[in-house]
């Protein structure tokens, strides 16, 4: 995926969608005002935005509605990540310090807030109800993935049918809206939009599940420390596999460790994942659920965007960071 390309051929929407975003931010609140210039400073990928400009190029003619499904898709995306960062006890991110570490996690909680009710103040004023409903149904799954998989850090009662559940409802739900509201906002036929949301949801999978690949992979330079979601006793697709491929007294093993946290426990459960080709595994799946994103788009005419949205599933099979 060619960042500077896709943007380039963005052209004026790119920068379009952040002048919305940092106008619709603006507060005269001092410490708002230094969290808003340290998060839009640092940028980041931006796929979500990104993803919600070529889904309404993709599926017509972009308009100014897209690029506000693009802003409040980047500030619902932020604010999760600001909350996510309190309640994880989280004080890197993409190699730099996160809000809770630069301020207060009070402060992380209450801007978190703060960014959530502006992108609801976008919604309301600027977009269809339908797109409103997009949005809202993301935040109401983003909240519910969450505490499934809280509640099952309690149990560690994974099965991989709840771990596609949870990452559909933390991880796709938002990438649904961006590009699902990017599509309505353009008025296609329902085809397009019907493609585009199956697109989203595989995307999202595919995009998870490389993340929790990084988690066993303390090679990569991913800007978060391996072994992290192991020490918040979350269970994921790597170690699902893992525990598949091995001997019962071994995973009721490495099982005992992650409940009890005694000792090593995430060089151990990265071991043991290695050596039962976890990661391998995962990384097969990761593959089709790329393809299937992939495949999903089929009926969209032929575009520059529509490359591009197949040039980001591939991306997302490899990507170190």
């Amino acid at each position: 995926m060619n960042i500077e390309q896709i943007t380039k051929d963005l052209g004026d929407d790119w920068s379009g969608y952040r002048n919305i975003m940092v106008s619709t931010l603006f507060n005269d609140n001092p410490l708002i005002t230094s969290i808003n210039n340290y998060l839009t400073g640092n940028g980041g990928k931006q796929l979500r935005p990104m993803l919600a400009l070529l889904a309404g190029g993709a599926c017509g003619k972009r308009n100014e509605t897209v690029l506000h499904c693009a802003a409040v898709a980047e500030m619902i995306h932020t604010a999760t990540l600001m909350h996510d960062d309190v309640t994880d006890n989280g004080n890197i991110r993409r190699g730099k310090p996160t809000v809770k570490a630069m301020f207060t996690p009070a402060a992380a909680v209450l801007c978190g807030d703060y960014w959530l009710a502006r992108a609801l103040y976008l919604l309301s004023s600027k977009c269809s109800p339908q797109i409103l409903e997009c949005f809202t149904t993301a935040v109401e799954h983003l909240a519910e993935g969450e505490m499934i998989q809280m509640n099952l850090a309690d149990t560690l009662q994974m099965t991989e049918e709840k771990y596609y559940e949870i990452i559909s409802k933390k991880t796709s739900s938002l990438f649904i809206a961006a590009t699902r509201g990017a599509a309505i906002a353009v008025n296609p036929p329902q085809e397009y939009i019907d493609a585009i949301t199956r697109y989203a949801l595989y995307l999202g999978q595919a995009f998870q599940i490389r993340d929790d690949i990084f988690d066993y992979s303390p090679g990569l330079k991913t800007g978060k420390a391996a072994g992290a979601d192991i020490k918040e006793r979350k269970i994921t697709l790597p170690l699902i596999y893992a525990i598949k491929e091995s001997p019962a007294e071994e995973s009721a093993g490495i099982m005992k460790k992650i409940a009890d946290q005694s000792g090593d426990v995430a060089e151990s459960a990265i071991d043991f994942v290695t050596r039962h080709n976890g990661i391998a595994a995962a990384q097969e799946k990761l593959a089709e659920k790329a393809a299937l994103a992939k495949e999903s788009i089929a009926p969209l005419p032929d575009s520059v965007e529509k490359r591009h949205l197949l040039d980001i599933a591939e991306y997302l099979c490899t990507r170190t960071s």
